[in-house]
């Protein structure tokens, strides 16, 4: 006896209302940026922790693992994006059936309503200090080379001769930490699994990934934006459910009504 084949399901249909637009830029949007900071650099505590750890011999597991996470930490701040943008359709709504009510309208109302480009406005300003870190970073950095290690003890016999005394004490200088170090450190630590799938073993490499520093640390931030885009398509798929189950709903009514008004049967 052969199966059925399950019912597939309809697709929600989108129900599009009228909602009122707000700026793109306001202190509401500000405080979102504070959130994404926040999260770049929970990012980065986390990566601490796990860097290590996705740094494998082969390169392929190493450029698999790595782009996992990399698309990991983009649906989590894609999904917080939407749900954001979720939120700022549903009260735009609201602010739009109070205007065509008449009602005068604050600019704390205005503020809390949808605009394509809020998204892009948190993401700016959340990341603005990286960014801009990261600009000067890549206009002044440099291809580093190995320095030399420390001598043998066999070797600091030679030291008092007059002959290679001066040479062999070239191997005890030292530079401290610069500004240009404070960066590379910086800078890195937000490039981490760029830096792992590429290894540390090409200098040239590494001073790529610092050039195009800017552009890198921009991608899971800006995963938010894009997500925040889709708000009014995820408001427009609950007004579509909400219809859907009011339908439905409508349909059992009238069968249950049909069923009582017809006459029992008889069990003779």
């Amino acid at each position: 006896m052969q199966n059925k084949p399950a019912k597939s399901k309809k697709p929600v249909v989108l129900i599009n209302k009228p909602f009122l637009k707000g700026p793109w830029h306001s202190s509401f949007a500000m405080k979102r940026g504070f959130r994404i900071l926040g999260y770049q650099v929970i990012l980065v505590f986390i990566f601490l922790f796990i860097g290590q750890i996705l740094m494998v011999e082969s390169v392929l597991l190493r450029i698999f693992l790595n782009l996992s996470v990399i698309l990991s930490f983009c649906s989590l701040m894609y999904v917080d994006g939407s749900r954001a943008g979720l939120e700022d359709v549903s009260y735009a709504e609201i602010v739009y059936n109070r205007k065509e009510d008449g009602k005068q309208l604050t600019v704390s109302e205005l503020a809390r309503c949808y605009n394509p480009g809020k998204g892009f406005y948190s993401v700016i300003v959340g990341m603005l200090p990286f960014f801009i870190l990261a600009i000067i970073f890549a206009v002044i950095t440099k291809e580093q080379f190995y320095t030399l290690g420390g001598l043998p003890a066999w070797v600091q016999t030679f030291e008092r001769r007059a002959d290679i005394g001066l040479a062999l004490a070239y191997y005890h200088e030292s530079q401290g930490l610069g500004f240009v170090g404070i960066l590379r450190i910086i800078i890195r630590l937000l490039l981490f699994p760029y830096i792992n799938m590429v290894g540390t073993e090409s200098s040239a490499a590494l001073l790529l990934l610092e050039r195009l520093s800017p552009l890198l640390i921009m991608i899971i931030p800006t995963s938010y934006a894009l997500g925040y885009l889709r708000g009014p398509s995820l408001r427009a798929r609950v007004h579509g459910s909400i219809s859907a189950d009011k339908k439905r709903r409508k349909r059992r009514e009238k069968k249950a009504q049909a069923q009582r008004k017809q006459p029992p049967k008889s069990l003779v």
